[in-house]
Protein backbone atom coordinates (compact mmCIF):
# COMPACT_ATOMS: atom_id res chain seq x y z
CA UNK A 1 0.00 0.00 0.00
CA UNK A 2 1.39 3.50 -0.80
CA UNK A 3 1.60 6.37 1.72
CA UNK A 4 -0.09 9.33 1.69
CA UNK A 5 0.93 12.69 2.76
CA UNK A 6 -0.78 15.55 4.24
CA UNK A 7 -0.15 19.55 3.73
CA UNK A 8 -1.50 22.00 6.30
CA UNK A 9 -0.99 25.30 8.64
CA UNK A 10 -3.57 25.95 10.36
CA UNK A 11 -5.82 23.88 13.32
CA UNK A 12 -8.38 23.40 11.02
CA UNK A 13 -6.70 21.85 8.35
CA UNK A 14 -5.10 19.27 10.62
CA UNK A 15 -8.62 18.50 12.11
CA UNK A 16 -9.72 17.88 8.22
CA UNK A 17 -6.64 15.82 7.62
CA UNK A 18 -7.38 13.61 11.01
CA UNK A 19 -10.80 13.07 10.03
CA UNK A 20 -9.45 12.09 6.57
CA UNK A 21 -7.20 9.52 7.58
CA UNK A 22 -9.86 8.16 9.73
CA UNK A 23 -12.50 8.07 7.19
CA UNK A 24 -10.30 6.81 3.98
CA UNK A 25 -9.00 4.16 6.50
CA UNK A 26 -5.02 5.05 5.83
CA UNK A 27 -2.61 3.56 8.29
CA UNK A 28 1.17 5.16 6.46
CA UNK A 29 0.80 8.79 6.62
CA UNK A 30 3.10 11.81 6.24
CA UNK A 31 2.34 14.56 7.97
CA UNK A 32 4.00 18.24 6.85
CA UNK A 33 3.64 21.33 8.25
CA UNK A 34 4.32 24.91 8.27
CA UNK A 35 2.40 26.77 11.01
CA UNK A 36 2.36 30.16 12.98
CA UNK A 37 3.75 30.49 16.56
CA UNK A 38 0.77 30.96 17.74
CA UNK A 39 -1.19 27.93 15.94
CA UNK A 40 1.14 25.54 17.49
CA UNK A 41 0.19 24.64 20.64
CA UNK A 42 -3.62 23.51 19.36
CA UNK A 43 -1.62 21.67 16.10
CA UNK A 44 0.83 19.67 18.87
CA UNK A 45 -1.91 19.33 20.77
CA UNK A 46 -4.17 17.64 17.78
CA UNK A 47 -1.07 15.60 16.82
CA UNK A 48 -0.68 13.97 20.29
CA UNK A 49 -4.41 13.10 20.36
CA UNK A 50 -4.83 11.42 17.30
CA UNK A 51 -1.80 9.89 17.42
CA UNK A 52 -1.00 7.27 14.42
CA UNK A 53 0.96 10.09 12.25
CA UNK A 54 4.20 7.42 10.65
CA UNK A 55 6.12 10.57 10.16
CA UNK A 56 5.86 14.30 11.29
CA UNK A 57 7.99 17.26 9.11
CA UNK A 58 8.30 20.30 10.33
CA UNK A 59 8.93 23.03 8.06
CA UNK A 60 9.95 26.63 8.97
CA UNK A 61 7.92 29.16 9.76
CA UNK A 62 8.82 32.23 8.01
CA UNK A 63 10.81 30.97 4.88
CA UNK A 64 8.82 29.67 1.42
CA UNK A 65 11.79 29.44 -0.51
CA UNK A 66 14.87 28.39 -0.46
CA UNK A 67 17.41 25.29 -0.36
CA UNK A 68 15.24 23.90 2.92
CA UNK A 69 11.61 23.55 0.42
CA UNK A 70 14.42 22.34 -2.51
CA UNK A 71 15.90 19.71 0.00
CA UNK A 72 12.55 18.36 1.34
CA UNK A 73 10.41 18.46 -2.38
CA UNK A 74 13.87 15.87 -3.46
CA UNK A 75 13.10 14.03 -0.63
CA UNK A 76 9.40 13.25 -1.24
CA UNK A 77 9.42 13.10 -4.74
CA UNK A 78 11.50 9.51 -4.32
CA UNK A 79 7.87 7.67 -3.72
CA UNK A 80 4.85 7.39 -5.03
CA UNK A 81 1.87 8.97 -3.25
CA UNK A 82 -2.18 7.38 -2.97
CA UNK A 83 -3.24 10.38 -1.66
CA UNK A 84 -2.13 14.07 -1.11
CA UNK A 85 -4.21 16.23 1.30
CA UNK A 86 -3.68 20.41 1.05
CA UNK A 87 -4.67 23.67 1.34
CA UNK A 88 -5.37 25.80 -1.59
CA UNK A 89 -2.89 27.92 -1.36
CA UNK A 90 0.77 28.83 -3.14
CA UNK A 91 2.70 27.05 -1.10
CA UNK A 92 0.92 23.91 -1.58
CA UNK A 93 2.33 24.10 -4.84
CA UNK A 94 5.42 22.10 -3.95
CA UNK A 95 3.48 19.11 -3.23
CA UNK A 96 0.49 19.73 -5.84
CA UNK A 97 2.86 20.28 -8.90
CA UNK A 98 5.62 18.45 -7.71
CA UNK A 99 4.80 14.43 -6.02
CA UNK A 100 3.47 11.80 -7.96
CA UNK A 101 -0.07 10.88 -6.38
CA UNK A 102 -2.76 9.07 -7.31
CA UNK A 103 -5.73 11.85 -6.13
CA UNK A 104 -5.24 15.08 -4.76
CA UNK A 105 -8.08 15.91 -2.10
CA UNK A 106 -8.22 20.25 -0.51
CA UNK A 107 -9.39 20.09 2.96
CA UNK A 108 -11.70 23.20 4.15
CA UNK A 109 -10.23 26.57 4.44
CA UNK A 110 -13.49 27.87 6.33
CA UNK A 111 -15.66 30.07 4.28
CA UNK A 112 -13.39 29.79 1.41
CA UNK A 113 -13.65 26.70 0.69
CA UNK A 114 -17.41 27.90 -0.88
CA UNK A 115 -15.53 30.09 -2.78
CA UNK A 116 -12.77 28.21 -4.03
CA UNK A 117 -15.40 25.66 -5.40
CA UNK A 118 -17.23 27.97 -7.06
CA UNK A 119 -15.12 29.09 -9.09
CA UNK A 120 -12.77 25.90 -9.47
CA UNK A 121 -14.62 25.00 -12.88
CA UNK A 122 -13.20 28.42 -14.88
CA UNK A 123 -10.24 27.83 -16.59
CA UNK A 124 -6.45 28.59 -15.33
CA UNK A 125 -8.09 29.46 -11.12
CA UNK A 126 -6.96 26.42 -9.75
CA UNK A 127 -3.48 26.59 -11.74
CA UNK A 128 -3.09 30.32 -10.19
CA UNK A 129 -4.13 28.86 -6.39
CA UNK A 130 -1.34 26.34 -6.76
CA UNK A 131 1.46 28.75 -7.89
CA UNK A 132 4.18 29.66 -5.85
CA UNK A 133 3.92 32.76 -6.88
CA UNK A 134 0.48 33.10 -6.74
CA UNK A 135 0.05 33.36 -10.51
CA UNK A 136 1.58 36.58 -11.20
CA UNK A 137 4.92 37.25 -13.05
CA UNK A 138 6.54 38.50 -10.06
CA UNK A 139 9.65 40.46 -11.12
CA UNK A 140 12.86 40.97 -9.03
CA UNK A 141 16.07 39.58 -8.25
CA UNK A 142 14.94 37.02 -5.47
CA UNK A 143 12.03 35.86 -7.84
CA UNK A 144 14.28 35.13 -11.00
CA UNK A 145 17.02 33.50 -8.53
CA UNK A 146 14.71 31.38 -6.79
CA UNK A 147 13.14 30.26 -10.19
CA UNK A 148 16.37 29.05 -11.89
CA UNK A 149 17.64 27.09 -9.23
CA UNK A 150 14.46 25.18 -8.56
CA UNK A 151 14.16 24.84 -12.50
CA UNK A 152 17.77 23.13 -12.49
CA UNK A 153 16.58 20.98 -9.39
CA UNK A 154 13.40 19.59 -11.03
CA UNK A 155 11.34 21.74 -9.13
CA UNK A 156 7.91 23.46 -11.00
CA UNK A 157 6.36 26.44 -9.43
CA UNK A 158 3.57 26.45 -11.69
CA UNK A 159 1.92 23.43 -13.92
CA UNK A 160 -1.71 23.34 -15.30
CA UNK A 161 -4.12 21.88 -12.58
CA UNK A 162 -7.53 21.56 -14.19
CA UNK A 163 -9.32 19.85 -11.75
CA UNK A 164 -8.97 18.85 -7.82
CA UNK A 165 -11.45 16.86 -5.20
CA UNK A 166 -12.59 18.38 -2.04
CA UNK A 167 -12.84 16.46 1.83
CA UNK A 168 -15.36 18.94 3.31
CA UNK A 169 -17.97 19.48 5.89
CA UNK A 170 -19.64 21.95 3.69
CA UNK A 171 -22.12 21.03 1.08
CA UNK A 172 -20.91 21.87 -2.01
CA UNK A 173 -23.71 21.96 -4.83
CA UNK A 174 -21.42 23.49 -7.73
CA UNK A 175 -18.97 20.06 -8.15
CA UNK A 176 -19.85 16.82 -9.16
CA UNK A 177 -20.44 14.24 -6.34
CA UNK A 178 -17.71 12.53 -7.80
CA UNK A 179 -15.31 15.11 -6.48
CA UNK A 180 -16.47 15.53 -2.89
CA UNK A 181 -16.38 13.47 -0.18
CA UNK A 182 -18.10 14.38 2.59
CA UNK A 183 -16.23 14.95 6.21
CA UNK A 184 -18.31 13.43 8.81
CA UNK A 185 -16.68 14.57 11.70
CA UNK A 186 -16.29 10.76 12.95
CA UNK A 187 -12.86 11.23 15.10
CA UNK A 188 -14.34 14.60 16.49
CA UNK A 189 -17.76 12.73 17.68
CA UNK A 190 -15.53 9.66 19.02
CA UNK A 191 -13.95 11.93 21.43
CA UNK A 192 -17.25 13.79 22.73
CA UNK A 193 -18.02 12.88 26.34
CA UNK A 194 -21.37 13.04 28.33
CA UNK A 195 -21.55 16.31 28.70
CA UNK A 196 -22.79 19.57 31.12
CA UNK A 197 -25.35 21.42 28.73
CA UNK A 198 -25.03 25.59 28.46
CA UNK A 199 -27.28 27.70 30.79
CA UNK A 200 -30.60 28.19 29.34
CA UNK A 201 -30.07 32.32 29.48
CA UNK A 202 -26.73 32.44 27.48
CA UNK A 203 -25.65 32.77 23.83
CA UNK A 204 -22.29 31.39 22.78
CA UNK A 205 -21.49 34.47 20.38
CA UNK A 206 -18.45 33.84 18.53
CA UNK A 207 -15.92 37.09 17.57
CA UNK A 208 -14.43 36.83 13.69
CA UNK A 209 -11.20 38.42 12.51
CA UNK A 210 -12.70 40.70 10.18
CA UNK A 211 -11.25 43.81 11.73
CA UNK A 212 -7.64 42.48 11.01
CA UNK A 213 -8.20 41.15 8.08
CA UNK A 214 -8.99 44.78 7.33
CA UNK A 215 -13.20 43.39 5.80
CA UNK A 216 -14.16 46.13 8.07
CA UNK A 217 -13.15 48.94 11.09
CA UNK A 218 -13.46 47.90 14.94
CA UNK A 219 -16.11 50.85 15.11
CA UNK A 220 -17.93 49.24 12.44
CA UNK A 221 -17.71 46.09 14.22
CA UNK A 222 -18.51 46.91 17.35
CA UNK A 223 -21.87 48.51 16.37
CA UNK A 224 -22.58 45.04 15.04
CA UNK A 225 -21.88 43.50 18.09
CA UNK A 226 -24.03 46.31 19.67
CA UNK A 227 -27.15 45.57 17.65
CA UNK A 228 -26.52 41.61 18.31
CA UNK A 229 -26.43 42.35 21.92
CA UNK A 230 -29.94 44.42 21.61
CA UNK A 231 -31.29 41.33 19.73
CA UNK A 232 -30.77 38.84 22.44
CA UNK A 233 -31.59 41.35 25.65
CA UNK A 234 -31.85 39.59 29.02
CA UNK A 235 -29.60 36.82 27.77
CA UNK A 236 -25.93 36.57 29.24
CA UNK A 237 -23.46 36.99 26.25
CA UNK A 238 -20.36 34.87 26.26
CA UNK A 239 -18.21 35.88 23.89
CA UNK A 240 -15.49 33.69 22.13
CA UNK A 241 -13.14 36.16 20.58
CA UNK A 242 -10.83 35.09 17.33
CA UNK A 243 -7.03 34.40 18.30
CA UNK A 244 -6.42 38.11 16.27
CA UNK A 245 -8.63 40.21 18.53
CA UNK A 246 -6.53 42.51 19.87
CA UNK A 247 -6.81 42.83 23.58
CA UNK A 248 -8.23 46.47 23.36
CA UNK A 249 -10.94 45.77 21.33
CA UNK A 250 -11.76 43.12 23.89
CA UNK A 251 -11.41 45.09 26.80
CA UNK A 252 -13.89 47.79 25.48
CA UNK A 253 -16.32 45.02 23.82
CA UNK A 254 -16.23 43.45 28.31
CA UNK A 255 -16.74 46.91 29.37
CA UNK A 256 -19.60 48.77 27.14
CA UNK A 257 -21.81 46.23 25.97
CA UNK A 258 -21.11 43.83 29.29
CA UNK A 259 -20.41 40.46 27.31
CA UNK A 260 -18.50 37.85 28.76
CA UNK A 261 -14.88 36.67 27.32
CA UNK A 262 -14.13 33.45 27.37
CA UNK A 263 -10.98 32.94 25.40
CA UNK A 264 -9.97 29.68 23.59
CA UNK A 265 -7.06 27.17 24.66
CA UNK A 266 -7.26 25.51 21.35
CA UNK A 267 -10.13 25.83 19.13
CA UNK A 268 -14.00 26.66 19.79
CA UNK A 269 -15.05 23.06 18.43
CA UNK A 270 -11.93 21.25 20.48
CA UNK A 271 -12.68 23.54 23.50
CA UNK A 272 -16.59 22.65 23.98
CA UNK A 273 -15.54 18.92 23.37
CA UNK A 274 -12.55 18.84 25.80
CA UNK A 275 -14.64 20.72 28.54
CA UNK A 276 -17.69 18.54 28.30
CA UNK A 277 -19.89 21.15 27.40
CA UNK A 278 -23.29 21.10 24.91
CA UNK A 279 -23.70 24.42 23.97
CA UNK A 280 -27.55 24.96 23.26
CA UNK A 281 -27.50 28.41 21.53
CA UNK A 282 -24.47 29.59 19.45
CA UNK A 283 -24.54 33.29 16.89
CA UNK A 284 -22.02 34.71 15.25
CA UNK A 285 -21.51 36.84 12.02
CA UNK A 286 -19.24 34.89 9.53
CA UNK A 287 -17.39 32.14 10.41
CA UNK A 288 -16.68 28.23 9.74
CA UNK A 289 -17.21 27.54 13.18
CA UNK A 290 -20.99 28.13 13.13
CA UNK A 291 -21.27 25.37 10.22
CA UNK A 292 -19.13 22.76 12.31
CA UNK A 293 -20.47 23.32 15.66
CA UNK A 294 -24.27 23.51 14.17
CA UNK A 295 -22.58 19.47 12.67
CA UNK A 296 -21.27 18.35 15.82
CA UNK A 297 -23.69 19.51 18.34
CA UNK A 298 -26.79 19.32 15.90
CA UNK A 299 -29.36 20.01 18.87
CA UNK A 300 -28.08 23.45 19.18
CA UNK A 301 -29.54 26.76 18.03
CA UNK A 302 -27.47 28.58 15.70
CA UNK A 303 -27.94 31.71 14.55
CA UNK A 304 -26.05 34.49 12.30
CA UNK A 305 -26.25 37.99 11.78
CA UNK A 306 -25.13 40.22 8.89
CA UNK A 307 -22.27 43.04 8.97
CA UNK A 308 -22.69 46.31 7.78
CA UNK A 309 -22.18 45.66 3.92
CA UNK A 310 -21.73 48.86 2.70
CA UNK A 311 -19.21 49.54 5.56
CA UNK A 312 -17.49 45.91 4.43
CA UNK A 313 -14.27 46.74 2.29
CA UNK A 314 -15.39 46.59 -1.77
CA UNK A 315 -13.57 44.03 -3.23
CA UNK A 316 -14.35 41.94 -0.93
CA UNK A 317 -18.45 42.46 -0.23
CA UNK A 318 -19.35 39.33 -3.10
CA UNK A 319 -17.76 37.61 -1.03
CA UNK A 320 -19.09 37.96 2.07
CA UNK A 321 -22.45 37.66 0.68
CA UNK A 322 -21.70 34.53 -0.72
CA UNK A 323 -21.30 33.52 2.94
CA UNK A 324 -24.62 34.79 4.03
CA UNK A 325 -25.94 32.76 0.90
CA UNK A 326 -24.43 29.29 2.21
CA UNK A 327 -24.74 30.38 6.20
CA UNK A 328 -28.68 30.72 5.35
CA UNK A 329 -28.98 27.41 4.41
CA UNK A 330 -28.07 25.52 6.98
CA UNK A 331 -28.06 27.92 10.42
CA UNK A 332 -31.07 30.55 11.28
CA UNK A 333 -30.40 34.09 9.68
CA UNK A 334 -31.43 37.50 11.36
CA UNK A 335 -31.25 40.45 9.47
CA UNK A 336 -29.86 43.80 11.06
CA UNK A 337 -30.97 47.05 9.51
CA UNK A 338 -27.94 49.68 9.57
Amino acid sequence: MKKSIFFISKPLELLGAIEAREQFKLSDCILVIKSDKYDDATINFLIEKSGGWNSIIRTKKKSSYGFSWLKLVKELKKEDYQYLFVRAFPIASYFVNNLNYEKCYLLDDGAATIEIARNSKFDGYLTKRFSLFKGKNKKGGKYTLVEKIYKAYGISIENEVNNINFFSYYNLEDLEPDNVVKNEFKWLKIIKKDSKEQEEDSVYLLGTNVVNANLLSFKDYFMTLNKICDFYKGKKIIYIPHPREKEGDLKKIELELSFVIKKNKLNVELDFILNNEVPKHIAGTITSALITLKMIFNQATVDFFNLDDEKVDKERQKVIKEIYKYQDKYIDYHKLNY
